[in-house]
């Protein structure tokens, strides 16, 4: 039942209830010769079935009347008890209802959670897995860029000993071309003494 029928159906039976009230006491207050308030307050508890027994009907139109009124205004006020605890019980049952839709969504939003945390967890562990490898294969090389600079750092040590003996030998060489040189100047002078007493022992 929606609010909007709710509130016509109660404002149609206290409508309904009010105008049968007033009508009773009118009547009562008529048959009995009760006052107006007392009446009323006897058609009041006949109807809610609480009935204390401080008014009672003498006369006999009065009891009848009040065997119809019973029968006519008791229906009335349960029914309108009845529609307000069946408003209030669908109000309830939709709020469950909407209270286990909205756990059960929920639930599936946690479950799509867990599984994303699931996915990124093994993300996350192959990632760590191949910074492994990289990170060994990092320790390869810089192990391997140590050795090459060793390797090359010996090789720098052989060139400049291989330039220090080429050095060397060139100061040997040129040394040697020096005394060569010396050598040619001493055998040019022999040879220009021994030409020359070749030249005297011939005149």
């Amino acid at each position: 039942m929606h609010r909007k029928e709710f509130k016509t159906s109660l404002l149609m039976l206290v409508t309904a209830i009010a105008a049968v009230l007033i009508l009773g006491a009118i009547i009562f207050s008529f048959l009995e010769g009760w006052s107006v308030v007392d009446a009323f307050y006897f058609v009041t508890m006949t109807a809610t079935t609480v009935g204390y027994g401080d008014f009672v009907p003498t006369h006999e139109w009065s009891k009848a009347v009040t065997v119809i009124y019973s029968l006519s205004i008791v229906p009335f006020v349960l029914y309108a008890f009845t529609i307000v605890a069946k408003f209030q019980t669908e109000r309830i049952y939709r709020k469950i209802t909407g209270l286990e839709r909205k756990q059960h969504e929920q639930e599936e939003e946690l479950e799509k959670a867990e599984k994303k945390m699931a996915t990124q967890r093994r993300r996350l562990k192959e990632q760590e897995g191949e910074l492994e490898k990289q990170e060994s294969r990092i320790k390869k090389q810089i192990r391997l860029n140590r050795e090459q600079e060793k390797e090359i750092m010996e090789h720098e040590k052989e060139l400049k000993g291989h330039q220090r003996k080429i050095s060397e030998q060139k100061k040997l060489n040129e040394e040697q071309a020096e005394e060569l040189k010396e050598h040619d100047k001493e055998l040019e002078v022999v040879e220009d003494i021994v030409e020359k007493k070749l030249v005297k022992s011939k005149k």
